[in-house]
């Protein structure tokens, strides 16, 4: 069995057999905490859709494709990271992942064409894959090295808090910078990515059995066979979380043009990022005390009610208030991942936890690849509400069947 290294060389797990765990890994919890805020933080979000419509003159169906570009990105690097990270070792995959975002976002604030804005995205998309499960692989390995691995869903709640309370705040001054220079958004993210980098160096890794390089094919077959067949509830748990975040996340490329040819102010529009992020932290910290003890039937069951009410929300109302029923999403995203995630945590094995999480990544990207730039489609040539009413139908039956595939699976043992 090989052990963790610390960022010094050192075997940060050498005094979790000998004396207890090693004091260095509480750090990491607040590191980690810190980690997300600078990765979330994104300065850009708030002003994205209507940079890239008028500085790079992209129409909806174009967004939609450059995600595209960007999920291609993460689909090719996604679960080859994860399979990585568990061997190199989750800290070594952050570092790289803070480079590329450090590098990558002055290039997006400069862009001016297909190609340049891609290029960035593509930087981006791999960063993203690099930390893709390595932060949430982490913070559990860490809290189980402390015995306390009944915290996760606590700990992911406010790691998520963290990172949407970054990006909520970012979003209220995003306008400003934008107003000012179009680049500055992207310029003070690279500075926040540069923080981020700081904060991956610091951390420590933790005692685990880290797996070799050796038969690599076979390892990955082994795992592929254990979420098809060997696990049915982990199927389960994968599917779910795969249909309420694409829930989450297709509306995240539309909502800001939704809002303007509502009539919002464009002034309003990082007020408005702000407060759906701050939704999103709220009802994180909240999860685990409502949701802790609940089923993930039950959970998603839930969570897909405030998705079909947020979308017909959105198809149905033709006044300003509209805007509002996008925060019945935001909710269901903060409510929904801590718990799920826990539960996710415990039915992977340590070995490979962040190819696992990359694995169950790499498919929702996969998900978006067929789902955003159809979206993006429809929305050009009909319009938003008549797509957000067939998004409440599609997520809705969608929703259903990860509710009964989780219902009808019993639950294992952590």
């Amino acid at each position: 069995m090989n052990r963790g290294t610390s960022g010094d060389g050192s075997i940060a797990g050498k005094s979790a057999q000998d004396d207890g765990p090693d004091p260095r890994l509480r750090r990491n919890l607040a590191l980690l905490c810190g980690l997300r805020a600078m990765q979330m933080a994104l300065f850009p979000m708030a002003i994205l859709s209507v940079f890239l419509v008028r500085q790079v003159e992209f129409g909806v169906t174009q967004i939609m494709l450059l995600q595209g570009v960007f999920g291609v990105g993460m689909v090719v690097f996604e679960f080859p990271s994860g399979y990585l990270a568990d061997r190199i070792g989750y800290r070594r995959c952050l570092i790289i992942a803070f480079v590329l975002w450090t590098i990558a976002w002055p290039i997006y604030g400069y862009a001016t064409s297909w190609a340049q804005v891609a290029a960035a995205e593509l930087l981006l998309g791999v960063g993203m894959a690099m930390i893709s499960g390595c932060d949430t692989a982490l913070l559990y390995e860490t809290l189980l090295a402390d015995g306390r691995e009944h915290e996760f869903a606590r700990w992911s709640g406010r790691q998520t808090f963290y990172g949407q309370l970054a990006e909520g705040s970012a979003a209220l001054v995003a306008g400003l910078l934008f107003a000012i220079a179009v680049h500055l958004p992207f310029l003070a993210q690279a500075g926040a990515s540069a923080l981020g980098l700081v904060f991956a160096v610091a951390l420590v890794e933790p005692h685990r059995e880290q797996p070799g390089f050796g038969d690599s094919f076979g390892q990955i077959r082994s795992m592929l066979r254990h979420v098809a067949r060997e696990n049915p509830e982990l199927r389960a748990v994968f599917l779910a979380v795969v249909v309420l975040g694409l829930a989450s996340f297709v509306p995240v490329w539309t909502v800001q043009l939704y809002a303007v040819d509502a009539g919002m102010p464009e002034t309003w529009l990082g007020p408005m990022w702000a407060i759906a992020n701050f939704c999103v932290a709220i009802a994180a910290l909240l999860s685990h005390r409502l949701f802790g003890s609940r089923s993930a039937a039950l959970i998603t069951a839930l969570c897909t009610g405030l998705v079909v009410a947020g979308y017909l929300g959105l198809g149905l109302s033709h006044t300003l208030w509209g805007v509002g029923f996008y925060y019945c999403l935001t909710a269901m995203r903060g409510l929904q991942h801590p718990v799920l995630s826990h539960r996710e945590q415990r039915l992977v094995p340590s070995r490979d936890r962040a190819g696992f999480i990359s694995l169950r990544s790499m498919v929702f990207r996969l998900a978006f690849l067929a789902v955003g730039p159809a979206v993006g489609w429809a929305v050009d040539s009909h319009g938003q509400r008549p797509v957000m009413l067939l998004l409440a139908i599609g997520f809705g039956l969608a929703g259903v069947l990860a509710t009964w595939a989780l219902a009808r699976v019993p639950t294992q043992p952590a």
